[in-house]
């Protein structure tokens, strides 16, 4: 029996690197894609709670909580007699944002004086507090325009008239290539490909977890870019699935899919065979990997940042696929001028025979 105990455990042992492949390679995947969707379906941000000091208790400071409370992203979630109460649950995050009704508020606006409504939210939540903003934003130019078409109503007693006086100047906007202003496709579009870059990072240097000749390194590098473009092509879909635009051609982007799978690869790769060390590797890639969210140029611009965080973000071959993918996902761009950032791409593919020959060189033993 114990004869076979050891038997089971060696087989367990030697087998365990693959297992945990198969786990990074087809598990992983959709549970991380799962959670981060699970994250992200809202779209949009909702019902984000606020409080509200009316001083003025008047119709029109009434109107203003209604049409507060209207918005999809607003929801007052109390009311409080003074800014101190509203400060201690601004702070600990019961509520994001306060508006402010001051006394004497309707009297001001009937009389012409104006009148202004403060919004204190945290702005240190960017999106939360941006979602505030432009919605409070949208509330007061509403109300704005109701009480700008009352008061030309009686001037004039002509609707159609009293109208061009309330609104001298229209906005007409035209939002382009996510006029709802979806947040899951902005950011599942970004942070998807960065966990599925990490993942690919992983695959491969699992694979390669012991000194290998080149034969079976070269194995294990085609083994890993054949699955985990395969998983580069199941988000596309999944990208589709959801209804997000695609104005250009999959064909270059199923290529931009197989260029970074093999890319990332072969830095793998090329860090395992100098360090022969997996704790090490692990530690490089990571610090490599990890800040591809901030300088992919997606969340910051490129022409926005230091030369530093410009430097690594040309160092990431994630920074060109995203470039690829919106060129063709949003813009429709032709083919050729996609070619060219795909063939930015390209140089970091030499990790993949540079790494091979590092291999080979360090285990010394013949190449096969």
């Amino acid at each position: 029996m114990m004869k076979t105990l050891r038997h089971t455990i060696s087989f367990f042992k030697f087998f365990k690197p693959y297992l945990f492949f198969l786990t990074i390679s087809l598990v992983l995947p959709l549970l991380l894609g799962a959670v981060v969707y699970s994250i992200f379906q809202a779209s949009l941000p909702r019902e984000l709670p606020i409080g509200l000091i009316d001083k003025d208790q008047s119709t029109l400071s009434l109107e203003v909580g209604f049409d507060l409370e209207a918005t999809s992203v607003l929801h007052i979630s109390k009311r409080y007699q003074n800014l101190q109460q509203a400060k201690d649950d601004l702070s600990v995050g019961n509520i994001y944002g306060l508006v402010l009704i001051p006394e004497g508020f309707e009297r001001n606006v009937r009389l012409g004086r104006g009148s202004e409504i403060p919004l204190y939210y945290n702005a240190q939540f960017v999106l939360i507090g941006k979602a505030i903003n432009g919605a409070f934003s949208q509330v007061i130019a509403a109300l704005n325009a109701k009480v700008g078409v009352l008061r030309g109503l009686v001037e004039s007693k002509v609707f159609a008239a009293s109208l061009p006086q309330a609104l001298p100047i229209k906005l007409n906007f035209h939002a382009l290539y996510n006029p709802n202003n979806n947040y899951a496709q902005f950011l599942l579009t970004l942070i998807l490909p960065c966990i599925w870059q990490i993942l690919t990072a992983l695959g491969m240097l699992n694979l390669l977890d012991k000194p290998s000749k080149f034969k079976s390194n070269s194995q294990a590098l085609g083994v890993n870019v054949a699955i985990f473009a395969c998983w580069g092509v199941v988000m596309l879909w999944f990208f589709q699935g959801l209804g997000y635009p695609m104005e250009g051609s999959y064909s270059i982007l199923f290529l931009g899919v197989l260029v970074l799978a093999a890319s990332i690869s072969g830095i793998v790769l090329c860090i395992q065979a100098v360090l022969k060390d997996s704790a090490k590797s692990i530690g490089v890639i990571a610090a490599y990997t990890a800040p591809s969210l901030a300088f992919a140029g997606i969340t910051y611009p490129q022409n926005a940042m230091d030369s530093f965080a410009l430097f690594w973000s040309h160092i990431l071959p994630i920074s060109y696929f995203m470039e690829l993918y919106l060129q063709q996902a949003n813009y429709g761009l032709d083919i050729a001028e996609s070619l060219k950032t795909l063939a930015q791409m390209l140089p970091f593919l030499l990790f993949c025979p540079l790494g091979l020959l590092i291999g080979t060189v360090r285990v010394g033993d013949g190449i096969f």
